[in-house]
């Protein structure tokens, strides 16, 4: 006779290793834990969109960010020239004006895809 019990734990253990080995650099790699953190900072704020203009407003930040990272500025004027660019984008594209807070917010979470820029 089979134990169940060790078959379940063995299946269990191989399905967390697959998840652990496959299923989360796939999705680091996609950039959806951007996009989730993008949302949950806009929820916190109060304010919801659709996954489609949620991706789109995530992809304006960064684009802005690796844009702005570029420029010779101190990094408190890069992030109110970020901030400022992305209320434009928003307000041009979409018709929508955000807070500061939130948009200081979605640059600092931006900010942590970049690759970095001071290798040793």
């Amino acid at each position: 006779m089979m134990n169940w019990d060790v078959l379940y734990a063995v299946g269990l253990v191989f399905g967390l290793f697959a998840v652990l080995y496959y299923l989360i650099p796939y999705l680091k790699a996609k950039n959806l834990d951007y996009y989730n953190e993008i949302k949950l900072a806009l929820l916190f704020f109060n304010y919801a969109f659709r996954d489609e203009k949620l991706k789109r407003i995530a992809d304006i930040a960064l684009e802005v960010v690796s844009q702005i990272e570029e420029l010779s500025l101190t990094p408190e004027e890069k992030h109110v020239e970020a901030i400022t660019r992305i209320s434009q984008e928003l307000l041009v594209q979409f018709d929508i004006l955000l807070d500061d807070e939130v948009l200081g917010l979605i640059v600092q979470i931006a900010v942590t895809l970049l690759p970095p820029t001071h290798v040793e």
